[in-house]
């Protein structure tokens, strides 16, 4: 049974130290109440499968309650505008604010993911270059935790929270939310108190079976290594990252503490599904305790890693029942899209570098994931430059910019898997670097999560980015409406070699429904049956002779014919086109 009642703070807080008196605990929730009344219930049977996600950093969406920029108990640090580093007043009624106006529903997703929410940490030096102002670094983006049961001020109080789950819920929008466990944020006390008692001999680094049940983080130890760790050094999952105090996650107390305090971010506001952050530096031994705890706890939230890394093989790791993610973050798309010749100069992605890159990455994931129809599909996210810069960058024209972008996004769309839309997206929003990147590179405006503020029409008009909003809104509905695009299986149908024209084919069918996707990425048109090979056209089993429906719009080019004893593909696609055909 799912309880709707908040875990004891002190059920939550770990004990302390063995051989010390002193507690090891996260500072304590600020005053200001409890959530635990009126906790909403998950969406019912949601099929994440038929839809999409609108990914969005809550500092940088809307700013619904301009009371709250400053913080308040825990975080009173303030909010400046003019420091892309630093709170913007974008807050949990901002996002409550768009939800209830229909911004959601219009564009057409089906679940909302939001950044952590965790109470955060003091602001950190910035850059030592390039910063003439001397700005500091704020955790506006939740990602530096101090407290991981309460909700920071600057977003909003724990029952506004729970009210946004509730009014996303009554207009069919699931609700996902960032959660961490590899790390706390910079200076928190438990970890300041561990390295004080190593300091003063009161505790003593090793890697005995004691250590690891005494130690809550790891610590650099005089021969370099990070100890406490089990079994063979790994740097990678036993270093901190980021310099980020890193829990110790063989720790019992530990486990059961980051296990809580999920449970407890799930239950108190009906959370449909966790991003878990920096997925491939904690063990996995941890993962298959974690996932366990909260199944026995009645959660089966939605739950993909961010797993920055491009192999199929090791993303996909993480999905298998020993492991226990529902996805992850699909990276290895992700680089094959944007080194597969729609970004020029690029490098090639595993010796691919047309859109033969793509169909690799698909075919590999297909055999890699246990979930291959819930990897988290994107151009755009949080640590990449959004992919409209990406091409600027790399001296694409404007006028030819938004083909390309098109391109991308019905890959993400059309392939196995779950699209997601990085805010201002819709919006033709560009930016290079993080906030903390682009100040120290001299151009702090050039950033990834600036604040949106295009909202209507008339402003995306005015902006003259009308169409990255409609394109999106016309994906959301086929994504929606088309059964093969949810779970029909794969099926290449031209690949380029090396020597062919960028242009890529591939089916998806689900029953006795096929739809074909037709990409040429090239700046010329391409005839079908003039493919070196393919002189009767590019054989297609799926759709009957006859013309074709292009489900984006328009008149489709394309005609099936028959050729032998099967159909074909003809006609001619023009130039950077993309056609989804029935």
């Amino acid at each position: 049974m799912r309880s709707s009642s908040l875990i004891p703070l002190a059920a939550l807080l770990l004990l302390g130290l063995v051989g010390c008196g002193q507690p090891a605990a996260p500072v304590n929730p600020p005053a200001g109440g409890s959530a635990a009344n009126g906790a909403p219930e998950p969406l019912a049977a949601v099929d994440w499968r038929a839809g999409s996600i609108y990914f969005l950093m809550t500092d940088r969406f809307y700013n619904g309650n301009p009371a709250n920029d400053n913080g308040g108990p825990g975080d009173n640090q303030p909010a400046q505008t003019d420091n892309p580093m630093a709170w913007q007043g974008g807050d949990f009624q901002g996002v409550i604010d768009k939800i209830n106006a229909g911004y959601f529903n219009k564009l057409g997703v089906t679940a909302i993911w939001m950044t952590p929410a965790y109470l955060q940490g003091p602001p950190q030096p910035g850059p030592s270059t390039d910063n003439p102002q001397n700005l500091l670094n704020y955790p506006y983006h939740g990602y530096w935790p101090w407290n991981f049961q309460y909700p920071d001020p600057h977003f909003g109080r724990p029952a506004t929270l729970q009210a946004l789950v509730q009014d996303a819920h009554q207009h069919g929008l699931a609700v996902i939310l960032g959660q961490i466990v590899n790390d706390a944020g910079y200076g928190y006390p438990a970890y300041q108190r561990e390295r004080q008692q190593i300091a003063s001999g009161q505790l003593t680094l090793s890697n005995s079976a004691q250590a690891l049940q005494t130690f809550q983080f790891h610590h650099r130890a005089a021969s370099g290594l990070c100890e406490p760790y089990s079994g063979a050094y790994n740097a990678r999952l036993d270093c901190p990252l980021s310099n980020l105090p890193d829990w110790n996650s063989d720790n019992l107390q530990v486990q059961r503490y980051l296990d809580q305090s999920t449970s407890y971010w799930l239950s108190t506001y009906g959370l449909d599904g966790i991003r878990l952050d920096a997925a491939m530096y904690v063990p996995n031994t941890f993962w298959a305790q974690y996932f366990s705890y909260l199944h026995a706890q009645g959660e089966h939230p939605l739950a993909f890693g961010e797993v920055f890394n491009g192999s199929p093989s090791f993303v996909g790791s993480f999905t298998q029942p020993q492991v226990g993610f529902s996805s992850a973050e699909n990276y290895p798309l992700y680089f094959a899209i944007t080194q597969s010749g729609l970004v020029p100069g690029q490098s090639a992605f595993y010796g691919y570098s047309n859109l033969a890159a793509v169909n690799y990455a698909v075919e590999q994931n297909l055999k890699a994931d246990a979930h291959p129809n819930l990897m988290i599909n994107f151009i755009d996210d949080q640590d990449v430059p959004r992919f409209t810069s990406l091409l600027s960058n790399n001296g694409v024209a404007p006028g030819q910019i938004l083909p390309r972008w098109q391109i991308a996004e019905l890959l993400s769309y059309t392939l196995p898997g779950i699209p997601v839309i990085y805010y201002g997206d819709e919006a033709g929003m560009t930016g290079t670097y993080d906030p903390y990147q682009a100040v120290a590179s001299g151009d702090p405006s050039n950033n990834d999560r600036q604040p949106m503020t295009v909202w209507t029409s008339a402003q995306r008009q005015a902006a003259g980015v009308q169409d990255y909003y409609s394109w999106l809104q016309d994906l959301n509905g086929l994504k929606a409406s088309q059964a093969a695009l949810q779970t029909g299986s794969y099926a290449p149908l031209f690949v380029p070699s090396s020597s062919d024209p960028n242009l890529f084919v591939y089916a998806r069918s689900s029953g006795s429904q096929t739809l074909d996707v037709l990409i040429n990425a090239t700046g010329n048109a391409v005839t079908l049956d003039q493919l070196p090979g393919e002189g009767n056209g590019i054989p297609e089993t799926g759709l009957p002779a006859g013309p074709t429906t292009d489900l984006l719009g328009g008149s489709s080019p394309v005609t099936v014919t028959a050729s032998g004893s099967g159909t074909a593909l003809n006609g001619t696609l023009p130039a950077w086109s993309a056609l989804v055909l029935k």
